[in-house]
Parts: C-alpha cells; structure tokens; sequence
C-alpha cells in the first residue's frame, strides 16, 4: 500500500507558523508614546446657559511631567473655562498596553440659542520617555459643533438663569420704609446657582427712582468648586439716598429662570419697596441762606468759588465722557467692519463652517438687532425672505442628516449685506430697544 503524500501537512504547518509570526508581530508592535482623546458630554437637548463638559484625556506610556496647558479660544456666543480641580489620574490597557492617562475637565456655557461650534486649539503638557527625559508633545483637538435650543417663553434678549438650583436673598439695610432727608438704604441681591459661573449671571435691570439718590457697586461674582462641581453666584449692592421728603415707590423686579432638568420657566420677583421720607430736623435747624444773611453783609465769595469750582469739575468730566465714547464707539465701529469682511471673505470661498462663526461673531458685535442674538431673531427683524432661506440653507448644509453637498455663499453674503443696511437706516429705533449685555 503506497504511502499518503505529506504535501497537505507541510502547507498547513506553513500557514500555522505564518498566522504565529504575525500574531507575534501585532503583539510585539510599539505602543505611542503618548496620544490625546477628546469627549463632549452632551444631553438630549441643550439651553442657554446649561453647563457642558468637554473631557480632555492624555495618556503617556512611561509618566506626566509637569502640568497641562490649554489655549482655550475664545468664541462669540459662549463662555469656555477649565475646571481648576485636580484633574482625574488612572490607568488603561489599549490594544495590550498599559498607559497612564490624566484626564482634565473643560466646562462651557453657551449664552444664546443656535448652531454654535467649538473651534479646535492646542494642548501641551510632557512626558518622560523610557530614558528618563522629558519630552514636550503638543497636540490638536478635533472641531466639535452643537445646536442649542431657544428656551421657550422667553425672548433672545431677555436675561434668564438657567440652572437646576437658584437662590436669591433681598436684603435692606435698614428695611425700607421710614426714613428722613439724608438717609441710607442699603440693598444687597444676592444670586446663587448651581453649575453656573457667577460671569454668567445676567445684570439685573435696576433703575434710578426720582427723589432718590442711585449708586451701584461694582458686582461681586464668585465660584465654589468641590470635587467637579461648582456653584456661582453673583452679589449686587445698591444705595438710596434719601435726598428730599416724599413717598417714593422702588418698583419691583422679576428674575427668569429655566431649569434643564424639568424644563420648566418660573419668574423669581423681587418685590417693590415703598419709601416715606420725612424731614431731618438736624438739617433745618438753620439753612445755609439764612447763615450767610446774619453772618456777614458782604458778597459770599466763598460760596461763589466753590460753585464756580464744581462748574469746571462739572465741565471737565463731561468733555473727559465724551472722548472716551467717542473713542469706543470708533473702535467698536472699526471691530464690526473687520468682522463683516471676515464674513464675506467666508462665504465667497463656500467655506460652510467659517462662513457660519463669522455670521455670528458679527451678529453679537454688530448688535444689529440687540444683543444677545440669534439667526432667527436677525433674519425676523430685517423682515427678508430670502435671509431667511439662505440661512436655512446654510444650516441644513451643515447639520441635517441628508442634504445636498453643494451650497453656495454668494446669495448668502447679497442676503446679508442688504439687511445689515436695511437695519442700519433703522439704528435710532433699533438704538432704543438695545439690552444690556448678557456677560458684560
């Protein structure tokens, strides 16, 4: 009986000794040194004013040196900080190799409704290397886009706090209710709200009462951090002064806020003071007219200085106000044309992404239709049809599921450029209806 030929086994202990060596191979193959992953945590639905976190991961083989730095950029329509706690060290195996990683937490907050994008930007931190030295690696994240939802029942210039915790405290100092010619009320608001910054709590619309004197301290807005999360909180002071007798009714105020977690809008109120002011009787014991009379016969040219004095201290400041608006209404003028440029160049290369952060960064510097703004609101108030389609074009392009891959910006810019021009003709009506800015 002949033998079986052994040509079979020897090609099936080929294959098995090739499928050994490559195996082998994947498995000796070097890992990176070091590498960095980027996560943004976003929820079913995002609102103005909600915290975001974007999760910044490195990972190094051998060990960190030193500390990580990050060139967060700046972006119109939204506040971008890093979470000042220790950032979160651990270990991970990839692909059988095991790394160190140091993951840091960046916190954003867009302050207005629609299509926003976080650009990317650079972070730097270093590493030893096997041998022990340091080697400095930089890397780039990727660009990261979102749409924010328009919170309902409010418009895009009202200010809202959007937070799952609010508190306000109303305190006066005395309580407001009688007082006398030349006394002090002292009104201190205080704001606090979870996972928002106290930079983002919007300026309370408190106005000046006739009969009452007004000063306004500069805001006091502070963070408490513990273990990734913070609370924020904003404290306004005010005095009255009391300077003449009367009833005098402080109106009051109502506060907006919008809980995420419930989406439901309340309105906090402040409520109104009314103020009876009575007469200082150590203050009309003898009035300064009757003074001068009984004390001398002679020209008062003590009081003429002094009231020709506060006239040129008067006169010195008002021209002193006046070059300073002149100035920051120059500057504010010449920023807006460079960022109007910024757009056209934009749209005439059929850059969708460029074209869109530089139709909102004008829009929130232009403060053509108030500030903050929206798409919406600009394309609703210029009353333009084809704004309104090109626009909608623009974001279909840019974040519907299925569209056509060609847009064009050249209608885009003709669209625009004529509302920015309507809307001018109409700046001293526009000039009166203007809000304070959300983060000033």
């Amino acid at each position: 009986m002949p033998t079986p030929p052994s040509y079979p086994w020897r090609v099936a202990l080929f294959i098995a000794i090739l499928l050994t060596l490559g195996l082998t191979s994947l498995s000796l193959a070097e890992p990176q040194p070091a590498f960095v992953e980027e996560e943004l945590i976003l929820s079913e639905k995002v609102w103005p004013g909600q915290r975001l976190t974007l999760y910044i991961k490195l990972y190094t083989i051998t060990s960190f040196s030193g500390s990580t730095r990050f060139e967060l950029p700046k972006v119109s329509g939204m506040l971008i900080m890093e979470n000042e706690d220790r950032p979160l060290i651990g270990t991970e195996k990839i692909d059988d190799h095991p790394y160190i990683f140091k993951r840091h937490e960046i916190v954003l907050f867009p302050l207005r409704s629609g299509p926003l994008t976080l650009p990317t930007f650079n972070v730097e931190f270093s590493f030893r290397r096997e041998n022990g030295k340091v080697m400095k690696q930089t890397f780039t994240t990727q660009q990261l886009q979102f749409n924010v939802f328009e919170i309902p029942g409010v418009a895009p210039q009202e200010p809202v706090i959007t937070s799952s915790n609010l508190q306000i405290k109303d305190k006066w100092v005395p309580k407001p209710d009688k007082a006398k010619v030349g006394d002090a009320l002292i009104r201190t608001i205080t704001m606090t709200a979870d996972d928002l910054p106290g930079m983002a709590f919007p300026p309370l619309g408190l106005k000046k009462i006739d009969g009452l004197g007004f000063y306004r301290k500069p805001a006091q807005v502070g963070d408490q951090r513990q273990r990734g999360q913070f609370t924020g909180s904003r404290t306004e002071t005010i005095t009255y002064i009391c300077e003449q007798e009367g009833t005098f009714k402080v109106p009051g105020i109502s506060i907006q806020w919008w809980n995420p977690k419930t989406e439901t809008l309340k309105k906090i109120p402040l409520k109104a003071a009314e103020i009876t002011v009575t007469a200082n009787l150590l203050l009309v014991k003898e009035s300064p007219i009757k003074a001068i009379r009984t004390g001398s016969t002679g020209f008062p040219w003590r009081w003429a200085a002094i009231v020709l004095l506060f006239s040129v201290l008067v006169f010195i400041g008002f021209l002193l106000f006046r070059m300073k608006q002149h100035a920051l209404r120059a500057t504010t003028v010449d920023h807006e044309k460079e960022l109007f440029i910024k757009f056209q160049k934009a749209a005439a290369v059929h850059d969708a992404s460029a074209t869109m952060q530089a139709l909102v960064a004008w829009l929130d510097q232009s403060n053509t239709t108030g500030n903050p703004t929206t798409l919406k609101h600009f394309y609703t108030r210029a009353g333009n049809l084809t704004l309104k389609k090109e626009i909608a074009s623009l974001q279909n392009f840019l974040y519907a599921t299925k569209h056509d891959r060609r847009w064009s910006g050249d209608k885009l810019s003709t669209a625009v450029r004529q509302a920015r021009k309507n809307l001018r003709d109409q700046a001293p009506q526009t000039e009166q209806n203007r809000l304070p800015k959300l983060n000033p």
